[in-house]
């Protein structure tokens, strides 16, 4: 393998110090899950700002990823990667060590930031560095693969961590392993080819998008506390609609936006980006209930609540290497039908929980049910993400892709909060067991959407032939979407 990076695809990226810092970047959005209940004791965090330290992470992640692919089309993908992972590094530390609730809700938010430019550059030097067709679909594999195992490790790692340590060592941890990747990629990587002069960043578009899902979150989430005519929660919610209206209008005017609209006539890539947007939710809410159930109704530790999701991190384990296969054989949409279908059974199956259900009928099927459901996700969603995009697009593709997940992980999130209707007190936030039924209700609901997307938005083709077909015969012109109708991208292409 080779330690150059390729826009060309005629050196392959190293793949396995690329899904190392992915690996990381997922795992610290579910590691910090299980240490909620700590962090909100020792720092006195109130019920709606502790949705904040997942919440703040996961939206300025996804709301700067679009900017962060762009950055690094302009820029040079692999100087994004080591910037981005140092002042990741940095931010964990400071909130290892943050003895206030806005310092660690800081510090997420700064991790989310750097993030934002780390992710879409592995995931455009892994699309770019291998052609469209099987070697494609393998790489992406092993990259959902990964996403999937870091999601679920992650809960597992946060309770080993807050159990036998303490929370602050959940943000700790990313620190010598930060250290570590910088230094081999500066070594590995080398320099790869940077847009030109002229190319413009649309910070404007950024700030706009970013502060419309704030916005947006910030009234969703004070819909718990105050109720939903409440002044604060409908100047929240009408100011992120109208922001989010300027983000649209604003890149229909300037010369080099964000997210150019014409890429949506991709129908796979459209497709793609509203499955991961729901699927973020899906895992948001779920991963945020499942674990608060087994603390709050069930009286678990963190360390017990953690290997509550073993037996899902198991699953996942096991399941990864097998949805690689089934993706490129059966194809993404065919995959993602299935896969919604699970996320949909097991939520529904947690949303029959009561005061005096058990873990192992209560929890554990629905939980197992999930994790495959995510596995599926991770990964088939990442191949039609960025189905028929080539060249100098690759960046937006990988951006827009994760940030729809992103988005959604953060939104998703606030909405059940807002559903699960969470009774406030001075220290702890108590969920009634009719919020967390409502919580997995709403889950069910976003998992069905899933399947309709995917059987709707995702078009059947010949999956025999296009599995073995070689590098895809999209053409990698810059204008967005220009040849989506004409792309033949293999196995992936079935999501098309």
């Amino acid at each position: 393998m080779t330690s150059s990076t390729s826009t060309a695809g005629s050196t392959r990226p190293p793949l396995g110090l690329l899904c190392a810092a992915q690996f990381m970047l997922v795992l610290d959005f579910a590691i910090v899950n299980v240490a909620l209940g700590a962090m909100q004791r020792d720092l006195g965090f109130t019920a709606s700002g502790l949705q904040w330290v997942v919440g703040a992470y996961a939206l300025f992640y996804g709301g700067f990823l679009l900017l962060g692919g762009r950055a690094g089309d302009v820029f040079g993908r692999k100087r994004m990667f080591v910037t981005g992972l140092a002042v990741f590094t940095i931010a964990s530390l400071v909130g290892g060590i943050a003895n206030e609730p806005w310092i660690l809700v800081l510090a997420r938010a700064v991790q989310g930031l750097s993030a934002a430019a780390v992710s879409p550059a592995v995931l455009a030097m892994i699309a770019g560095g291998f052609p469209e067709g099987p070697e494609r679909v393998k790489a992406m594999g092993v990259f959902g693969a990964v996403s999937s195992a870091g999601f679920t490790g992650g809960v597992v790692a946060g309770g080993l961590l807050t159990e036998f340590l303490t929370w602050r060592a959940v943000m700790l941890v990313n620190v010598p392993v930060g250290i570590l990747l910088v230094a081999l990629a500066a070594r590995r990587l080398l320099a790869d080819h940077k847009g030109t002069g002229s190319a413009k960043l649309d910070l404007p578009g950024a700030i706009l998008v970013t502060s419309a899902m704030c916005a947006l979150t910030y009234g969703l989430t004070e819909a718990s506390d105050e109720g939903w005519g409440a002044t604060s929660v409908l100047v929240s919610l009408g100011g992120g609609a109208a922001l989010l209206i300027a983000f649209l209008i604003v890149q229909t005017r300037v010369s080099g936006p964000l997210v150019p609209l014409s890429i949506f006539r991709n129908r796979a890539l459209s497709a793609g980006n509203g499955i991961a947007f729901l699927s973020g939710g899906v895992m948001s809410v779920s991963t945020f209930f499942i674990t608060m159930y087994m603390q709050q109704v069930l009286g678990y530790s963190a360390l017990r609540a953690s290997m509550g999701f073993f037996p899902q991190a198991f699953v996942v384990f096991l399941a990864s290497l097998p949805v690689v296969k089934l993706t490129h054989k059966l194809g993404a949409r065919n995959v993602l039908i299935a896969g919604g279908v699970l996320l949909a059974a097991g939520a529904a199956l947690l949303a029959q929980v009561t005061a005096d259900s058990s873990y192992w009928l209560g929890v554990l099927p629905g939980g197992v049910l999930i994790g495959l459901g995510v596995t599926v996700m991770m990964i088939s969603t990442a191949i039609a993400g960025t189905s028929g995009v080539s060249g100098p697009q690759m960046g937006l593709a990988s951006g827009l892709f994760n940030s729809s997940r992103q988005l959604g992980v953060g939104i998703g999130l606030a909405v059940g909060v807002a559903l699960a209707g969470v009774v406030h007190g001075a220290k702890v936030a108590t969920i009634p067991v009719s919020g967390f039924q409502g919580a997995f209700w709403f889950t069910t609901g976003l998992s069905v959407a899933i399947v309709v997307v995917s059987v709707l938005g995702l078009r059947r083709t010949a999956v025999a032939s296009a599995a073995h077909t070689a590098p895809a015969t999209a053409p990698a012109a810059a204008p967005a979407g220009g040849g989506e109708k004409k792309a033949t991208v293999g196995a992936p292409a079935t999501a098309k």
